[in-house]
């Protein structure tokens, strides 16, 4: 970790307007500079699920007009800050809403972080469904089209999770879904293997 790291957290709902609209790269690397930063975390994606970049892998925030990370990293790439790029991936409230089948469950079929869609916040996503690709698509675009210094995955780790991706998945090896040592080494296998693997 570099001696001033900053994390620049960008969390920002499609509410929104005018995202960046007024960014400027000579501020931004005043900024910089006036506190001694030498790496700053940018956001590809915020835990709402938005790119802040152009995306064929995601989509770009309905209120971004720019490539805005891109400008970020050619800002402080010429200062020479290094330049971290997150995204979030146990949420993303825009696939959760779109796909709540990929939304990880207690054993009472409640979501993580907001217990249910009824109440205000984010739901945790299963990385044993088919957001896995889609996250992993992400990443991909990221390294190959911006010069990232780093990757930052956020919110992941072994989880027991009921939903019905790994309720089947477990029951397919004869395995008790509702037993907690069972659901973690389903999560073990399915979360830490395949994202190892997947690219």
């Amino acid at each position: 970790m570099n001696f001033r790291q900053v994390h620049l957290d960008f969390h920002t709902s499609e509410k929104i307007p005018d995202i960046g609209s007024e960014f400027s790269a000579e501020n931004f690397q005043r900024a910089l500079k006036r506190g001694h930063v030498n790496s700053i975390t940018l956001f590809s994606k915020c835990h709402h699920g938005w790119a802040y970049h152009p995306s064929k892998a995601n989509e770009m925030h309905p209120n971004l007009s720019f490539d805005l990370l891109g400008a970020q990293i050619e800002a402080a790439h010429e200062i020479g800050v290094r330049t971290p790029v997150y995204l979030s991936a146990g949420l993303d409230e825009k696939m959760a809403r779109r796909h709540p089948e990929w939304v990880y469950r207690n054993p009472d079929e409640s979501t993580e972080w907001a217990r249910s869609f009824a109440e205000p916040g984010y739901h945790r996503l299963c990385m044993n469904t088919p957001y896995l690709e889609y996250l992993a698509l992400q990443v991909e675009e990221v390294v190959q089209n911006y010069d990232a210094d780093e990757i930052f995955l956020d919110i992941v780790g072994a989880f027991p999770c009921r939903c019905q991706y790994c309720v089947r998945s477990m029951r397919e090896r004869g395995e008790d879904p509702y037993d907690d040592d069972a659901a973690y080494r389903n999560k073990y296998i399915k979360n830490m293997l395949a994202v190892c693997v997947k690219r």
